[in-house]
């Protein structure tokens, strides 16, 4: 599930239960409830898709003020498509740095966001997305 809009955290269904609609419970957890929208991912929707998805919602959505969120959300995107259609295995490290740059780096929310939704997907679900990265 995704929660909290485009910029909230992608939660696993085993961390539900641990979860209460508020700020506190989710930033425990790891997670964001940003504006506590909810997206159900259906299981089969290649998480990978998913993820290219949200880094082409940054970029257009993106002022363009920054460089760390209109240059890394297009350039995230453009490594998933790569991995994804291609089969052009993304560099973990550059990847991490991507993240931790516009987390770090970008001006307002909607690319200093971004990092969280993407990093609770590797870490929950690392087993469908580790194909995509080098070894």
């Amino acid at each position: 599930m995704h929660i909290g809009g485009p910029l909230g955290g992608i939660v696993p269904m085993s961390k539900i239960p641990a979860l209460s609609i508020d700020f506190e419970s989710f930033q425990k957890e790891g997670f964001l409830l940003g504006h506590a929208s909810v997206l159900s991912i259906p299981e089969n929707f290649p998480m990978v898709e998913y993820l290219e998805h949200l880094f082409e919602f940054t970029s257009l959505e993106s002022c363009g003020k920054c460089f760390p969120c209109r240059i890394g959300s297009t350039r995230g995107k453009e490594m998933i498509q790569g991995a994804r259609l291609n089969g052009k295995k993304m560099d973990r490290a550059l990847f991490n740095d991507l993240l931790e740059t516009m987390e770090i780096g970008s001006l307002c929310a909607l690319g200093g966001g971004l990092p969280l939704g993407v990093k609770n997907a590797l870490q929950y679900f690392g087993d469908e997305l580790n194909e995509h990265f080098k070894a």
